[in-house]
């Protein structure tokens, strides 16, 4: 059964916006998860004693934490590109008048977004107050 051009034409569209959603999707929930835990630190800093002995492990255990949430956001952010750009390149290759984008425009959003991840993970740890 040959499928009509217009349909596979919808299906490629259908899985870059879906995709598209999916990127900004995990940007938004890191956000949420960092909001999270950089609140529970900083309401556990203000109810410990200083130099408690669950303080240092809560410390690790945050720190540890951000990094995990971290790195599994870079991620998926990464892999959705990636699935993007495979989608595109199909797109592309099936019609021929949808010129597949070149240099680094076309990831460079994504970029930013892993970069500010990176950035406010580095920024957690070494400004974490417990």
């Amino acid at each position: 059964m040959k499928i009509p051009e217009d349909k596979q034409y919808e299906n490629l569209t259908t899985h870059l916006r879906y995709l598209n959603e999916k990127i900004i999707q995990s940007f938004n929930l890191f956000v949420k998860l960092a909001t999270a835990i950089v609140g529970g630190v900083f309401f556990l800093n203000w109810k410990l004693v200083p130099g408690c002995l669950q303080r240092a492990k809560l410390h690790n255990a945050a720190s540890g934490l951000f990094v995990l949430v971290s790195l599994s956001m870079i991620f998926l952010i990464l892999r959705n590109l990636l699935a993007w750009r495979g989608y595109r390149k199909e797109l592309s290759r099936q019609y021929p008048d949808i010129v597949l984008t070149k240099g680094c425009h076309w990831w460079i959003s994504e970029a930013v977004m892993c970069f500010l991840i990176a950035v406010s993970c580095i920024g957690f740890l070494v400004f974490n107050p417990l």
